[in-house]
């Protein structure tokens, strides 16, 4: 049986000739019309460097950020640091209160005490001085 032949190629038939999605009578039809017709070898090669560009396009917001992210920020980082010094405080206020109550000796009060002074003396002054050369380190805005 004879197939009939259409009198144009459409724009669906040259994206499916592209793609590699038509069958072998198919092909041979759009090839024999791309051999007569200048304006659909130009509407192929348009298809192509279409397909091309869409083939390198990712869906990725860009940066890799989202919009929330800065509010996020604004909100979740406050809140975090308000949640840990209240928790820090409390809990430290309840260990000294319960260390003062406690009915150890007081040599071992004052032993304990002074490791606890000396670990927060160091502390502080490695954060004091990590705040004071932020300003002139000469590495901080190099990021990787």
């Amino acid at each position: 049986m004879n197939k009939i032949v259409p009198a144009r190629v459409e724009h669906e038939d040259l994206m499916r000739f592209l793609d590699g999605e038509v069958t072998p009578e198919e092909r041979a039809v759009v090839e024999q019309y791309l051999e007569t017709s200048s304006e659909l070898r130009r509407e192929v090669a348009i298809f192509r460097s279409m397909k091309e560009e869409l083939q390198d396009l990712s869906f990725a917001a860009p940066g890799g950020d989202s919009v929330w992210k800065p509010i996020r920020s604004r909100i979740t980082v406050p809140t975090g640091w308000v949640l840990a010094g209240s928790g820090l405080v409390v809990w430290a206020g309840y260990g000294i209160w319960a260390f003062l109550r406690s009915p150890s000796a007081i040599l071992m009060k004052l032993a304990t005490g002074g490791i606890a002074i000396g670990i927060l003396v160091l502390l502080a002054h490695v954060i004091l001085e990590r705040i004071r050369e932020y300003g002139t380190d000469p590495y901080r805005d190099v990021h990787r």
